[in-house]
């Protein structure tokens, strides 16, 4: 009778745990709480692709590139340690999100963004030609 009671216990208490566990909500993968203009400015990202109208354009001396948001509007591209060119410097731009974090303006060009935790897509047009952008955190 003992055993039986305590095998009671045992599977009331595994059946509450399921139950209190299956009962707490998941965040939805992909979701952020923090707004577009937050992801963009909590962190330095670094460029992983720039795609010219589908042809890949990004060189090795690009790779290490940092570009950094600010929520004052302005951006820093840092070139890194693996220049270009030696007179490659560092330079500060501006930048514009709209409020539905889908439409930047970088330095005067329009465009759309994806705007994740994990990555940034941004792909505009400049004359004839389809740009597309990708960030990755640094």
């Amino acid at each position: 009778m003992k055993t039986t009671k305590r095998f009671l216990i045992y599977q009331l208490v595994l059946i509450g745990l399921v139950l209190i566990l299956s009962s707490c909500k998941k965040k939805e993968e992909g979701t952020s709480a923090l707004t577009p203009k937050e992801i963009l400015t909590s962190k330095s990202w670094k460029i992983t692709s720039m795609k010219v109208n589908g042809v890949e354009t990004l060189a090795n001396c690009e790779k290490d590139d940092v570009l950094t948001f600010l929520a004052n509007g302005t951006f820093t591209y840092n070139v890194g340690t693996n220049k270009c060119d030696l007179s490659d410097t560092n330079y500060t731009g501006t930048w514009t999100l709209s409020d539905d974090g889908k439409t930047i303006v970088f330095d005067g060009d329009n465009g759309t963004a994806v705007i994740t935790e994990s990555q940034v897509v941004a792909t505009y047009v400049s004359g004839v030609n389809t740009n597309v952008v990708t960030l990755i955190p640094a």
